[in-house]
């Protein structure tokens, strides 16, 4: 897609607002908002088409699909949400086929990074809330006292937020595309 690099850039500050902003709602409410998605996907269409014309619809079209396909797999299988799957398409849509390729494959790297370190986390967070209510514990009292459990539920149902792996992403393929520099 050839289009101007001033207006081009315009039209990725749109894109990166998205993404940060749905990597934040899904942090903290484990939800990616339609309210969000579907504006930015229209200014997606409208942009490339009025940018690139003809070339730049068909690109917006199957960078949507492609974004779309990425993901749906894992989402099949119940590894993600709808959420994330809508949320590559729209990547795709301003990013193009090309971008949304790239995107996708560092989403899925820096979605096996952060589900990773999740796992670490989920480990040895237990571990230090031991630790910590041992050490008050003995302050309180001046006394040793034995390892004991949480009171944590260890088997309750997990979600990890996969939109900052998205995000991050979408900024690597930005940043491999050349639009910082």
């Amino acid at each position: 897609m050839s289009i101007d690099a001033p207006l081009g850039i315009a039209m990725m500050l749109p894109l990166l607002m998205m993404v940060t902003l749905c990597a934040v709602t899904d942090i903290w409410t484990h939800r990616i908002p339609n309210i969000i998605l579907w504006p930015a996907l229209t200014l997606a269409f409208l942009a490339n088409s009025l940018l690139a014309g003809l070339p730049g619809l068909l690109d917006c079209s199957l960078g949507l699909l492609f974004g779309l396909a990425i993901l749906f797999p894992l989402y099949f299988v119940g590894g993600t949400s709808a959420g994330d799957v809508k949320l590559l398409g729209v990547v795709g849509a301003f990013l193009g086929t090309k971008g949304v390729m790239i995107a996708g494959f560092a989403t899925v790297i820096f979605g096996g990074v952060l589900g990773l370190l999740f796992i670490f986390w989920r480990v040895i967070e237990p571990i230090l809330l031991t630790q910590i209510a041992q050490l008050a514990h003995e302050a309180e009292a001046a006394e040793p006292r034995a390892t004991g459990t949480t009171t944590r539920n260890s088997s309750r149902s997990v979600e990890i937020p996969y939109a900052p792996a998205i995000a991050c992403g979408t900024y690597f393929s930005l940043w491999h595309l050349g639009y910082f520099g």
